[in-house]
């Protein structure tokens, strides 16, 4: 992973978190545009040897970030595929919603797009793990005869996680709560139904 580099001495976890609790106070403060490597190790009280160190940019400061404050995917069972998927909606929805997430996000992205080894890193490591949690409780659901078996799982995962990613991105398209975590459950469960009839 390409988002630390290597030293000879031993890290200071101390500073490591410094460094992470500074940015996340630049853009609470200020947003994404304000965000440099001098003004974070200003915040940290660090050096931009430091900084490097420990990350090979921006980019792969902010993954480390989002890492630490949204790296677990839920874990539900609930008993029923309408519960289940709800949950980890309503999950999903805390995490778009977050300050952090809708201020770093679009501009994270962007910016992600120059280094392919952090790509895989965030799919890998941030969204794979998610999409996974809900194709669980798909099969789940599929086992206990309540849905059939969905043609093309990452589709039932794109309808749930799209309506938040735009709205994330897009904050006036509408707010991410419960009642968008509920209408993105019920399309995913029309859809999943409506394909095994047209089947």
């Amino acid at each position: 992973m390409s988002s630390s580099r290597v030293s000879g001495r031993p890290r200071d976890s101390t500073l490591d978190a410094k460094i992470l609790e500074a940015t996340e106070a630049i853009l609470l403060k200020s947003g994404y545009a304000s965000l440099t490597i001098d003004a974070i190790v200003q915040g940290a009280g660090t050096s931009r040897p430091a900084f490097y160190r420990r990350y090979s940019g921006i980019p792969a400061l902010l993954l480390a970030m989002l890492f630490r404050r949204f790296g677990e995917a839920p874990e539900v069972d609930t008993g029923s595929i309408h519960g289940d998927l709800v949950a980890i909606q309503r999950e999903q929805a805390k995490l778009f919603a977050h300050p952090l997430v809708r201020r770093c996000l679009p501009g994270f992205l962007d910016s992600l797009q120059a280094d392919a080894e952090l790509v895989e890193t965030f799919h890998t490591g941030f969204f794979a793990p998610r999409r996974a949690a809900t194709q669980e409780a798909i099969l789940r659901g599929v086992a206990r005869g309540e849905i059939p078996l969905p043609p093309d799982m990452n589709w039932v995962c794109d309808l749930l996680s799209g309506p938040l990613v735009m709205r994330s991105t897009f904050p006036r398209l509408g707010p991410i709560d419960d009642a968008l975590a509920e209408a993105t459950v019920k399309a995913a469960l029309a859809d999943m139904n409506a394909g095994a009839a047209a089947s």
